[in-house]
């Protein structure tokens, strides 16, 4: 083989590992996206148990604080499921607690009127309200899910 020849093989083979390359760098991207998509849901799991383990264990003079801030986290969750802005496996996750959660405030006398004392104007919790509008099912099944179990129903 000349020069010429050993060049073409040359530029052949820099061409398939440039391209071995990009597989095995958009495979890595794509495993790297998977495990930060199963980092969130794991963060939102933790962060929604936690504030409602705050509100169940509130002593009264914290209660009403501890409730507002699941709202407003409820809320956040709430518009990243409206936007679609989270991935779909964190998103299903997410939608999944909201529905429980908005069907535990529903069964609870006491967070029910809190919540309904907070809404004070059409974009206060816009959000969850949108969220309960697109999703009445799946709440609905909760609520009735949990009211069984409290002996409400």
């Amino acid at each position: 083989m000349d020069a010429s020849q050993w060049s073409a093989v040359a530029a052949v083979a820099s061409a398939v590992a440039a391209a071995a390359a990009l597989a095995v760098a958009w495979r890595a991207k794509r495993i790297q996206g998977q495990s930060a998509d199963f980092a969130n849901c794991i963060e939102v799991v933790e962060r929604l148990g936690n504030s409602m383990r705050r509100v169940r264990d509130a002593p009264e003079e914290y209660y009403k604080f501890e409730f507002i801030e699941l709202l407003n986290l409820l809320e956040a969750l709430a518009l990243l499921c409206n936007e679609n802005k989270i991935a779909p496996s964190t998103k299903k996750i997410t939608c999944k607690f909201l529905d429980e959660s908005l069907a535990w405030i529903r069964i609870d006398a006491r967070m029910k009127e809190l919540m309904d004392e907070k809404v004070t104007g059409e974009d206060t919790y816009a959000e969850l309200k949108e969220f309960e509008n697109r999703r009445p099912r799946e709440i609905a099944k909760h609520t009735k899910s949990y009211a069984i179990q409290r002996g409400l129903r």
